[in-house]
């Protein structure tokens, strides 16, 4: 075919109709439901989207979100760190030289400033962006008599260039809640302030901030759901065209783990990209290793994930570049929907401890989904529950932060294991292709744990089994086969009695008459990893629960 050919061909406009039924010939036997995905928001994800997806979104979402926008362009917002003020001054100046837009800085109680140092200090202050948290220490503010930018913390301090009114999105996320329990948090922060001084006051003097996670497309749709609940908010408190606020972003940490820490990099990277396209103003990307202690070499990553950004896909010169996409329009009109009515339904409560109560229900619960979804591996973090590097090992002391982190329940296991180790055997009988599947599911699964194990050779018999267990100092074992050898031969393996508890691998209908002959557990898809790995622990140390799993 010539290029004028290719030029000329025409394809055939496929029906929304058609492509179900191509949809469902590939499923080989499953539904065209079963495509579909439900979030954490309790939002169903369909496989395709189309026009007709659109038709009843509002017709003023777009523009209200491209709206609240005046520039296409974010500021790099790069925290300044050091273990003495000389060292926040010269990290301070480091990073505003190479790329830094915003001095972002959490005041500590330690940190004593001489009278050089505040006035350098002030002088970087007039010429640069701030994004200052003095909650630890407000009377640092009694320094200066004017600050450009937003503060946290500054309590009746008010500055003419400063906003001094912090919307929190990030608390509710770093204990757990998910966007929509972000978005309604705000939203009540709001209306207190809304109704402790006015709306003009409040839309003059607040900004607000969230943790942006990996969950890519959601993280986009909060954001610009956001501009139009604020819009709605404005509405509800009689201003029909309310201003619109500044929005800070920074990469959540609930996804970092030290294990296998360089993933975090790819984390951190897709939540800036989430965060950019959402309509972040400004944006603040943690280095991978913040939870063991950054290195500049670290620093300098994080802050060119933004640089990068920049330099090489042009998206700063968009404003609201995920605008128009029937998926996202969509995302985002759900996530105002369900927000706006949760909101209603918390404001109904007569006192703000009330409805932080019955936020903090709602968070509690989704905490705990995400915790089952990635025990059970409904959820994969890449190095921790899935693909994980048995050489990694919790040697290090971890810095805490104020995120409840996915991975901890795991590397809490991998230190244990480390400390109480359980000599692990994987026993295979049958062939190789037809066990593989499963001593692969084991072996993951085991090392998720961070439990070391060797695979003996397959199709001992018992007396030859023993012996190898007994020279390798083997303290558990798996039964590891296809259906027919593991129904057939683990009745034979019990009846020996060896001398350590034996798994089985898969799940059996006479389970629980090899429960009662001896069996000690089982490992299978679908089951809680960190259940498991609590009753291999407590096997570990000797104590007597290790039951059926």
């Amino acid at each position: 075919m010539t290029i004028q050919d290719m030029k000329q061909t025409v394809f055939k406009e496929a029906s929304l109709a058609e492509w179900e039924q191509a949809a469902i010939k590939s499923l080989k036997g499953k539904s065209l439901a079963s495509l579909s995905t439900k979030t954490l928001e309790d939002i169903i994800l369909k496989p395709l989207y189309s026009l007709a997806d659109v038709a009843d979104i509002p017709a003023n979402q777009t523009n209200t979100i491209r709206q609240a926008k005046q520039f296409s362009e974010w500021l790099v917002a790069q925290t300044v760190t050091g273990h003495s003020c000389e060292e926040i001054l010269a990290d301070m100046k480091d990073s505003l030289a190479k790329g830094n837009n915003v001095i972002h800085y959490a005041v500590e109680k330690d940190h004593k400033w001489n009278s050089s140092q505040i006035e350098e200090l002030k002088s970087l202050f007039i010429n640069n962006q701030v994004l200052l948290d003095v909650s630890n220490n407000p009377s640092f503010l009694h320094n200066f008599h004017d600050i450009k930018g937003n503060i946290k913390g500054a309590g009746e301090t008010d500055f003419t260039n400063a906003r001094t009114y912090f919307l929190d999105g990030s608390s509710i996320h770093q204990t757990g809640g998910d966007a929509v329990s972000e978005l309604v948090s705000v939203l009540v922060q709001a209306d207190i302030l809304a109704r402790k001084s006015n709306m003009d006051q409040l839309v003059k003097k607040a900004f607000v901030q969230f943790s942006v996670d990996s969950n890519f497309f959601m993280e986009i749709a909060k954001i610009r759901a956001f501009r139009v609940l604020w819009k709605a908010f404005g509405e509800a408190h009689g201003q029909s065209d309310v201003a619109s606020i500044p929005v800070h972003a920074e990469t959540s940490l609930r996804s970092f783990s030290v294990l296998d820490s360089n993933v975090n990099i790819l984390r951190a990277g897709n939540s800036a990209l989430a965060a950019v396209l959402g309509g972040a103003d400004s944006v603040t990307t943690y280095p991978h290793d913040v939870l063991t202690g950054a290195t500049s070499t670290s620093k300098r990553i994080a802050r060119n994930m933004q640089l990068v950004l920049k330099e090489e896909t042009h998206i700063q010169r968009v404003i609201d570049s995920a605008g128009g996409s029937y998926y996202l329009e969509t995302l985002t009109k759900e996530l105002v929907e369900k927000a706006w009515a949760l909101f209603l339904e918390v404001m109904k409560e007569e006192t703000l401890k009330a409805r932080v109560v019955k936020l903090q229900e709602r968070v509690d619960a989704k905490w705990e989904q995400q915790l089952e979804a990635l025990s059970k591996r409904k959820k994969s973090l890449i190095g921790i529950n899935n693909y994980a590097n048995p050489e990694d090992s919790l040697t290090f002391e971890i810095i805490p932060t104020n995120y409840k982190r996915l991975a901890e329940p795991f590397e809490q296991l991998r230190k244990a294991f480390q400390v109480f180790p359980l000599q692990t055997a994987i026993i295979p009988y049958g062939v190789l292709k037809e066990y593989k599947a499963r001593l692969d599911f084991v072996s993951g699964y085991l090392i998720a744990l961070g439990i070391s194990l060797k695979v003996a050779p397959e199709n001992l018999k018992p007396f030859d089994l023993q012996k190898w267990l007994d020279e390798q100092g083997i303290d558990y074992v798996v039964f590891v086969g296809n259906d027919e050898q593991t129904a057939g031969l683990v009745p034979a393996i019990l009846n020996e009695q060896l001398s350590v508890p034996m798994d089985v691998a898969g799940k059996f209908e006479e389970y629980e008459d090899w429960l009662d002959a001896g069996l000690s557990g089982r490992i299978y898809a679908g089951q809680s990893i960190i259940e498991k790995g609590n009753e291999l622990l407590a096997l570990a140390k000797k104590e007597d629960s290790h039951d059926n799993a």
